[in-house]
């Protein structure tokens, strides 16, 4: 398992979070954007998945807000 990055997956769960809250965060190790989200998805299974990103929670939410 070598090259594997530091990723942020933010993520949403709908029955939780207002329209204008924040996306959560879940960080992990991955081989790329598709590993990441597969990961998030395995430990939240009704999430939806808003953005990856290879880094931390707060510059993966600059990064997303950007957009």
């Amino acid at each position: 398992m070598e090259n594997l990055k530091f990723c942020t997956v933010l993520y949403r769960i709908e029955s939780t979070q207002g329209v204008l809250d924040a996306p959560f965060g879940f960080e992990c190790q991955a081989e790329d954007a598709d590993h990441a989200e597969e990961q998030c998805l395995n430990a939240y299974p009704n999430c939806d998945v808003v953005w990856v990103y290879e880094g931390k929670y707060q510059d993966a939410l600059n990064d997303y807000w950007r957009e």
